[in-house]
């Protein structure tokens, strides 16, 4: 039976293969592993008493706080579940039926899903073969599909490719439709720099036609909190608005989000040793066998080289045929021989774009050390 699991889907990963959800690490979701520092632990004590009125409607605070942050006007700015909760309101408000939505692929899964929800059509585009995205080409794919909104993940997901900030401009002066760039891993990029150097946010304010999305999920390791924001036009925002509820985004959230931004020397360091966790281990799986793509997230995407995907081939015992094929069999014994020794990726070896690929999020040293210790066993084993 062919199973198909998203990331988040770890019980029905451990049901199907029996196993135990409390032994497993989690490699797949891609959060950071370091955890809350005491300041943000502090404020959510300090605001349980709040929590039976009404938050902000305006989240001035909090669009205030960010302004400064990202230095762009807070008239621009709006604050949702995560940038997943916009992104999916971007598609009912300038999507519906008979209009065209286009995104990249290999890329985020969901962005499909909302499209489809929303009653828009669905228009890929290819990413090149470095798994980049291609100013000229995608200039040209909107000139030919006319689509209504153009979506753009740099850095993308799953493949963690960055795409400088230059190029993603030559793409936002280009074309016609509403540009959504989802920067969600964006603080990871250009080996952890200033993020505001990396990011299109500081074109919002002369751009009618620009949608930016961050999230403190990833970098600030808030993801069970849901809380991102949007920085677009005021054209952009007001229609924005129409479809959201009031009082979207909760107290507590809006409490600890502030007390995180104010840490801006904290986030450094956390994104610092992602970073230097991220290359270490990109340099180990390399020397195992593995093609390593260049990442400017807090994940890596691992493809195996022929030798080592000869080895783990044969030890599926499988009788496809054909290089693809074959891939595809490596990557689905390595990521049922990582789960065997309960460690859980992202497996998209089965993935028509990215045959045999597993995504590994970025760890600490020492569980970065067990990933490689596992793929030892398994290739050797």
């Amino acid at each position: 039976t062919k199973m198909v699991f998203h990331g988040s889907d770890i019980e029905k990963i451990c049901d199907y293969y029996h196993l135990n959800k409390e032994d497993i690490v989690k490699f797949g979701a891609n959060v950071n592993p370091l955890g809350l520092s005491a300041s943000v632990k502090k404020e959510i004590a300090e605001n349980v008493d709040l929590f039976s009125s009404y938050p902000d409607r305006d989240y001035v605070s909090l669009r205030n706080t960010i302004s400064e942050y990202c230095r762009i006007p807070a008239e621009f700015i709006l604050p949702g579940n995560g940038s997943s909760e916009l992104l999916e309101k971007v598609c009912f408000a300038f999507g519906g039926k008979g209009r065209k939505i286009a995104y990249p692929a290999p890329s985020f899964s969901m962005y499909e899903t909302y499209i489809t929800l929303s009653d828009s059509t669905p228009v890929p585009y290819r990413l090149d073969e470095e798994f980049k995205v291609d100013a000229d080409a995608v200039i040209k794919f909107c000139k030919k599909e006319k689509p209504d909104v153009l979506i753009v993940n740099n850095p993308n997901n799953p493949t963690g490719t960055y795409n400088a900030q230059q190029m993603m401009e030559k793409i936002i002066r280009s074309v016609d439709a509403l540009v959504v760039m989802d920067e969600a891993y964006i603080e990871f990029s250009n080996g952890g720099a200033d993020a505001e150097e990396n990011s299109t946010l500081p074109l919002v304010a002369d751009t009618d036609h620009l949608l930016v999305l961050r999230t403190l999920s990833k970098a600030y390791g808030l993801a069970g909190l849901r809380i991102g924001f949007g920085a677009g036009s005021r054209a952009v925002m007001k229609i924005l608005h129409k479809v959201l509820l009031p009082y979207h985004v909760n107290r507590l959230t809006l409490a600890i989000a502030l007390a995180f931004l104010k840490s801006k020397n904290y986030l450094k360091k956390r994104v610092a040793a992602v970073v230097k966790a991220r290359e270490a281990l990109a340099s180990d799986l390399g020397t195992l066998g593995f093609t390593v793509l260049p990442s400017g997230t807090n994940f890596l995407l691992v493809m195996p080289k022929e030798e080592t995907l000869t080895v783990l081939f044969v030890k599926s015992k499988s009788r496809a045929k054909g290089r693809e094929n074959m891939a595809k069999a490596a990557g689905k014994t390595l990521f049922e021989g990582l789960l065997a020794r309960k460690i859980l990726v992202r497996n998209y070896s089965q993935h028509p774009l990215l045959p045999g690929a597993l995504r590994i999020s970025t760890g600490t040293l020492e569980e970065n050390a067990r990933i490689i210790e596992a793929v030892k066993e398994i290739l050797e084993g």
